[in-house]
């Protein structure tokens, strides 16, 4: 099988340091090199500076294939009549890989100081599959984070996580809904509109009730002004975009964070940026409710046991 170009660029005893071919030959490559179609389930896409060479488009377009790749395997990984179980292992498996990933760029780039000038060849290829693997973990979580049993991480997070960018500039990845530009890349049908449904997957509506007032009793979910009715009519909305009714916390932000990661398993699209894109949830303090508020780690909350005992009675 051939090596990820993720791992290759960054060996030790094959990376991108030992590179010799000539811009001629680079030409050449790039006259067979077949492109890729942006994946269909995209949810991010990269603005990067345009390469001005052959051997920066070589890479460049290499590392690009590969990415798009790979995000258009999810689908394969997370099939439709797989068990949550299974989606679990999926998610662990490939979480892992992509750790990987960063964590050899990270040394790579430490050990062989790969600056941010990116009219340096060795400089623009590695920042590139930086950038690329970055978004290989955010499309991850987003897709599929509701399978994770581990923190998840806002794209700014990843980049200090793994590169120490406490500055990260957050128009290097960009949605694919919200970018402007639609002219680069064109958008397939599907994502085209904004989601205005969490997706709902069980049979039985009373299900979500019972849940959401059972934690209104035991942790205070909602404010007084919210009724427990609201929230399971937006959660249970086929389209959300006309509904009015605000949606206030009178829980801690860490509490409800948790109560989404424990109903994510019985919807396909209860991710945080949808949440925030709803425009309706206000936190306990009055301010409105963002995915960084819901994407950011931190302990578990202190009612994590009696939202956990509320998930297994009922069934």
């Amino acid at each position: 099988m051939k090596e990820s170009m993720f791992s290759s660029l960054v060996s030790i005893t094959k990376g991108l340091h030992r590179e010799k071919r000539s811009e001629k030959e680079f030409q050449l490559l790039l006259s067979n090199l077949k492109g890729a179609t942006k994946a269909d389930n995209a949810v991010f896409k990269v603005n990067f500076k345009r390469p001005l060479n052959s051997k920066k488009e070589y890479y460049q377009k290499c590392i690009f294939n590969e990415t798009e790749n790979i995000i258009a395997s999810f689908m394969a990984d997370f099939p439709d009549n797989a068990t949550i179980a299974e989606n679990q292992y999926s998610y662990t498996i490939l979480n892992n890989k992509f750790d990987k990933y960063l964590n050899d760029i990270s040394a790579y780039i430490s050990t062989r100081n790969i600056g941010t000038d990116l009219s340096n060849d060795d400089n623009y290829i590695i920042n590139y599959l930086k950038i690329s693997a970055i978004r290989l973990y955010a499309e991850l979580q987003e897709q599929y984070g509701q399978f994770s049993n581990r923190p998840l991480f806002t794209i700014s997070e990843l980049a200090e996580k793994y590169f120490n960018e406490d500055e990260f500039d957050n128009t290097t990845i960009v949605n694919v809904e919200e970018s402007k530009n639609t002219s680069i890349k064109k958008v397939v049908k599907t994502q085209s509109k904004p989601k205005t449904t969490f997706g709902y997957t069980r049979q039985d509506p009373d299900w979500l009730f019972k849940i959401l007032n059972k934690l209104q009793l035991s942790i205070d979910l909602l404010d007084v002004k919210t009724d427990v009715k609201d929230l399971q009519s937006l959660l249970l909305s086929k389209d959300f975009s006309d509904l009015k009714k605000e949606i206030y916390l009178d829980c801690k932000t860490t509490e409800f964070k948790y109560v989404v990661k424990q109903l994510q398993p019985y919807f396909k699209n209860l991710t945080p940026t949808l949440i925030e894109s709803t425009g309706l949830f206000y936190t306990k303090s009055g301010k409105p409710l963002t995915a960084h508020n819901l994407y950011t780690k931190g302990k578990a909350p202190s009612k994590k046991e009696i939202i956990d005992n509320i998930f297994k009675q009922i069934q």
